[in-house]
């Protein structure tokens, strides 16, 4: 590969008021936060701004499109997760996508709504579904085309360990995974193999 990305991801431990006062939020992300319900939900979107300033990102510089995906004018690719008690973020000098998943019995009951025939992954286990349900989610978030059905556009094949190719209209991309604990973690990167 001759892109050049990186993957962060941070252990949420901290109270929602020890996130916050490490930041220095802009107006949007204070009303975004504002309507969040969910303590879990803001202590991530808190988490992924932590990173987004251990990476050297100035949040000020960072706008969504009208489907939510973050982007910057001038700079790197952007893509962010969180999950409960993990927040991710990826950024490459190429589109990425990046998603982290608690591993939960609920995967078992939507899996009909990702799995493809013809993916060549495991499916026998909650950890194995929500594996390749991260890598179809940040293969989702990357190639940001409405519509993708992730059961029949996306087809994965988990090659080795850790790493593997995800397909969509005959392209073939770089996609990484790992897990820990009860979480999944997969990273996307959109350069063709």
């Amino acid at each position: 590969m001759n892109s050049n990305t990186s993957l962060w991801v941070w252990h949420i431990t901290e109270e929602e008021a020890n996130l916050s006062r490490q930041l220095t939020l802009t107006q949007n992300c204070i009303n975004r936060l504002k309507n969040m319900r969910h303590s879990s939900h803001r202590k991530g979107f808190l988490a992924v701004r932590c990173l987004l300033r251990a990476a050297n990102i100035p949040i000020h510089k960072i706008h969504y499109s009208t489907d939510g995906k973050p982007y910057m004018k001038q700079g790197p690719f952007l893509s962010f997760s969180h999950s409960k008690h993990f927040a991710a973020i990826a950024i490459g000098n190429v589109p990425v996508g990046v998603d982290v998943e608690q591993q939960r019995d609920k995967i078992v009951r939507i899996a009909k709504k990702f799995v493809n025939p013809i993916d060549k992954a495991r499916t026998d286990t909650v950890a194995a579904l929500t594996d390749l349900w991260c890598v179809k989610e940040a293969m989702y978030k990357m190639i940001s085309v409405p519509g993708i059905r992730l059961n029949k556009d996306i087809s994965v094949d988990f090659k080795e360990y850790q790493k593997g190719m995800a397909t969509y209209k005959d392209q073939s991309y770089h996609f990484f995974h790992d897990s820990w604990s009860d979480y999944s973690c997969a990273l996307t990167i959109k350069e063709k193999v």
